[in-house]
């Protein structure tokens, strides 16, 4: 009975030790960032998604088996540089978006290839009907998503919604150098 008790106790503790020293090991090693359960929810298929005002680390964590094989053009970069420097961007999308996860890597991309701040980026992450819990994405005027919005003293310069006109580089630099531009849905 004793040794019955202490070998209860034994691995008791073993378990214990053991499930701390994976815990450990993994967030030494993966450096996983934590989602906080309130961004979480789900899709109309139950799979889960983000919601609401993430951050780029969030961001990149839930959506890192998105493929990022997009090559932006570098003389493209080299003229968008200095005119993204004190320009403000909001980002809505949606992590079971097929077109944001087509065009979002490939816009990040380009924002950490310039060295453009992406802790400045405001991230919004809605729902299938294009809606966050507290409701977030009502000052945008939301037609469809993704939708990138540009500003300059917190007043909108321009948008693309969707999908770029010309490449996603391209509609960027006609936005910020104050070209005509029409996004997809323009009415």
């Amino acid at each position: 009975m004793k040794s019955r008790f202490f070998l209860i106790v034994f691995l008791s503790i073993s378990q214990i030790s053991c499930n701390s020293n994976l815990t450990q090991k993994k967030s030494a090693y993966d450096k996983e960032i934590q989602i906080p359960d309130r961004l979480k929810g789900k899709d109309l298929e139950g799979n889960e998604i983000l919601l609401g005002e993430i951050n780029i680390n969030q961001l990149k964590e839930f959506t890192k088996d998105w493929s990022n094989n997009y090559n932006p053009n570098s003389n493209l970069l080299t003229k968008i540089k200095p005119l993204i420097k004190n320009i403000d961007i909001v980002l809505i999308m949606g992590t079971w978006c097929e077109d944001s996860e087509r065009e979002i890597p490939g816009f990040i991309n380009i924002l950490e290839s310039i060295s453009y701040d992406t802790a400045k980026i405001r991230i919004i992450a809605v729902d299938e009907d294009k809606i966050t819990p507290n409701f977030i994405e009502k000052d945008y005027e939301l037609i469809n998503i993704p939708t990138i919005i540009f500003y300059d003293n917190n007043s909108e310069i321009n948008r693309i919604v969707e999908f770029p006109i010309k490449s996603i580089e391209e509609d960027i630099l006609d936005i910020l150098s104050g070209k005509a531009y029409k996004h997809a849905y323009y009415r």
